[in-house]
């Protein structure tokens, strides 16, 4: 039997050495989004040759250099046959392979059968791989305790499966912050360094006289700079990441002074992330000012109603994204004093925000017109929270910079498909603190968005399902110029509505509503109160549709609450409103329009809203919204606008030869203002829509864009007689071009006003 004693020199080196390969798999392993696709095959494979290549092996050839055998005689040194060596560095790797993809391939679900039996396997491999090394010492022959191989298997398989099970279960939760993974590390460290040192302590070495003289024989110098070299490699993948996540935390906090654009995409109710938490996103333009517009952006903006509209038909500008392109790299390279080629800022804008959707629909791997609507309201990021009480209060410092949202809601096989692309889906709830901290909002703010953006259906926008409604069309003043318009909190597309309970008014619901025509909410209530049957008489019906009549009037007012409503006045005649089908409609089922008998109200300015379920929202974008419903036939009159604006505008710009740029200032606008610099936005390393901005571009100077459109217009009735066989009319018009036409809540308020 060999004497020998341990070098603590290197069993501190063996220890750091599977520590910094740990840590390199459970960074792969956090990256890793499904068990599909290359991207994750690629960090799956990695994540096994760190661990199984570094973290076992390499630990195992440094551990066994510290062993000092006949107190430190070279020619007495452990040596090992190559073809085991090489054998003991592939097993390790093709178990872990295995093991991984067993445990985690659930995606955002936690299996813990599968994490249990993932690592058994995994710290099986490290006895493996260990007995397997020793099998290849050549000038030694190795004799075992049992009771110590034993403690060994033990203390690998216990160790693992409880470094994994708090890895996947902190990954499923986003809560595996670096210093948790780095915890992790070193109980995944530990288990390889426990099983080592506990089988190595149990094996006595006896040298082999009888080895016969051979080539195939590995010095174990050469290991320990095989082992070096892994590791530096190593080392290396962990700083590459340290850099990039700093790099990723400094973009972070650049864009709470930028408008970006993020992608939040639902999957029965789990929203797609990328591995971090974050959600995939592109910046619109790196430097703003609120003065580069002539008011603030927000709801109330021509330019927001544009996007918001051009969002919900993409077609209509996807022809144009080369030229928007070059116009915009054109005006990056223009010299500062050659202004007369610069438009206004806003179609500047339009251009960016396009582009940003573009890089952001090549970004989620899926075409420009499945990238997603934009949401309606606007995030303010840079509100930087402090917390001042640990469970609610939180104290705001606005911020310049601002998110707006492209939503859109997929089925499994499309998130199975986008998770073979790094991303995944998880519950929204597990990403609020990331997105708080990233965007610099408060908690509450950012998951109240995320929630009402989950429930979000753009293809119901605007519509009402077939029936007769009673409305309440209620406007007000804003003090800072412009109405407002009552609608309800969770669907501000729609004013508040009750349902009279028949499929379409006849001459004879004209009749009876004619008999209020003027009359306020109060008057009626107390009318139908005390005559209800004689009113339905009248106008030959039954009492039935007068009971329903007052039934719907008093649900409204106890939706509207307050008083201010007791006196709108009824408009007898109908609005005709676009429909949804129903999810549940027979072929054949009565009912093919939604017609809305309104009462009208001014509601005065200093009046306060105090219905839980309804609030105001600017009249104008209320309108943009009865523009912007699935089949609208008003996207067609958009798309040929589009094209006439912009067409022209994003012809190449004659650059001179000798364009100089001094100090990145390209542009300003008028007064003063800080707008845009292009210049110095086209040069930003960050992921803006000015980037990658095409040389060349094959859209002409001018375009045209011919299609051929019928539209179906609902005719409303003229007289009394008409009603009796009410229904939609087919009319085929030539759209106009150059205006929208109006719409029926901007008819009301001009009768309103």
């Amino acid at each position: 039997v060999a004497p020998k004693r341990y070098d603590a020199g290197y069993i501190a080196l063996s220890y750091f050495v599977s520590l910094v390969g740990s840590l390199s798999t459970l960074q792969l392993l956090q990256l890793r989004t499904s068990g599909r696709g290359l991207y994750n095959w690629y960090l799956l494979f990695g994540s096994s040759v760190t661990m199984g290549g570094i973290a076992i092996w390499s630990m195992h050839f440094v551990g066994n250099r510290a062993v000092v055998l006949y107190d430190g005689q070279a020619e007495l040194q452990l040596a090992y046959n190559s073809t085991f060596t090489v054998l003991s560095f592939f097993v390790p790797v093709l178990v872990l392979l295995g093991a991984y993809s067993l445990a985690g391939s659930s995606g955002d679900e936690v299996r813990k059968v599968r994490i249990v039996i993932g690592g058994s396997f995994a710290g099986s491999s490290i006895c493996g791989m260990h007995y397997l090394g020793d099998a290849g010492i050549s000038n030694f022959n190795t004799k075992y305790s049992i009771a110590k191989v034993i403690a060994s298997v033990i203390i690998a398989i216990s160790a693992t499966n409880v470094a994994l099970t708090f890895f996947f279960l902190m990954r499923k939760n986003f809560t595996n912050s670096w210093w948790k993974r780095l915890i992790l590390g070193f109980v995944l460290a530990g288990a390889v360094s426990g099983m080592h040192w506990t089988a190595s302590s149990g094996t006595t070495y006896v040298i082999n006289r009888d080895q016969p003289t051979s080539q195939n024989i590995l010095s174990r110098h050469w290991v320990v700079v095989i082992v070096i070299v892994l590791s530096v490699f190593c080392c290396t993948i962990l700083v590459a990441f340290a850099a990039a996540a700093g790099r990723e935390r400094r973009k972070q906090l650049k864009r709470a002074q930028k408008i970006v654009l993020a992608s939040a995409t639902f999957e029965d109710g789990k929203l797609m992330v990328l591995s971090d938490g974050t959600l995939p996103m592109r910046t619109i333009t790196d430097t703003f000012s609120e003065r580069s517009f002539e008011e603030s952006f927000g709801k109330r903006h021509h330019v927001f109603h544009w996007i918001y509209r051009t969002s919900r038909n993409w077609r209509a500008v996807v022809d144009l994204l080369p030229g928007m392109r070059r116009h915009l790299r054109g005006c990056a390279t223009t010299p500062h004093g050659n202004q007369g080629h610069f438009e206004e800022y806003s179609t500047l804008f339009r251009e960016m925000f396009c582009v940003a959707a573009k890089e952001l629909a090549d970004a989620t791997h899926q075409p420009l017109e499945s990238v997603g609507v934009l949401y309606e309201d606007i995030i303010i990021a840079g509100s930087f929270a402090t917390k001042s009480d640990p469970e609610t209060a939180y104290s705001h410092h606005q911020g310049r910079g601002k998110v707006l949202f492209l939503v859109k809601k997929v089925d499994k096989v499309e998130a199975a498909r986008l998770g073979t692309f790094g991303f995944r889906f998880t519950a929204p709830a597990n990403v609020y603190d990331i997105l708080s901290r990233t965007m610099l909002v408060s908690k509450h703010s950012i998951s109240q968005a995320i929630a009402h953006m989950a429930a979000y259906n753009p293809e119901r926008e605007a519509l009402l399902l077939p029936g007769v409604y009673l409305g309440c069309f209620a406007m007000q003043a804003e003090i800072k110029g412009g109405f407002d318009i009552l609608v309800h909190k969770d669907a501000t597309s729609k004013i508040p509505t009750r349902p009279l309970g028949i499929p379409t008014l006849t001459s004879a619901h004209f009749r009876f509503l004619q008999q209020y025509n003027g009359k306020t909410v109060i008057d009626i209530a107390a009318a139908l109160q005390s005559n209800v049957i004689e009113a339905a008489q009248t106008a030959g019906l039954t009492e039935e549709f007068a009971i329903q009549f007052k039934d719907a009037l008093k649900h409204l007012r106890d939706e509207v609450k307050d008083t201010y409503f007791n006196h709108a006045v009824l408009d007898p005649n109908p609005q005709f409103l676009p429909t949804a089908t129903p999810v549940d409609a027979r072929p054949g089922s009565s009912g093919t329009v939604a017609q809305v008998i309104v009462f009208k109200i001014l509601v005065p300015i200093h009046t306060p809203i105090t219905s839980p379920s309804l609030s105001l929202a600017p009249f104008n974008f209320f309108s943009t919204q009865q523009r912007s419903y699935p089949g609208c036939p008003e996207h067609e009159v958009h798309a040929r606008r589009t094209h006439r604006d912009f067409s022209g505008r994003i012809a190449p710009i004659p650059i001179p030869k000798k364009a100089t740029r001094r100090g990145g200032h390209l542009w300003k606008p008028r007064g003063g203002g800080h707008g845009l610099d292009v210049g110095e936005t086209s040069r930003s390393p960050s992921m803006s829509s000015e980037k990658h901005l095409v040389m060349s571009d094959p859209f002409a100077s001018a375009g045209i864009m011919v299609s051929h459109s019928v539209t179906v217009d609902v005719v409303e009735p003229k007289t009394a007689t008409e009603m009796k066989d009410l229904g939609p009319r087919v009319a085929v018009t030539k759209l106009d071009e150059s205006a929208d036409s109006l719409t029926w809540c901007e008819a009301l308020f001009k009768g309103v006003v």
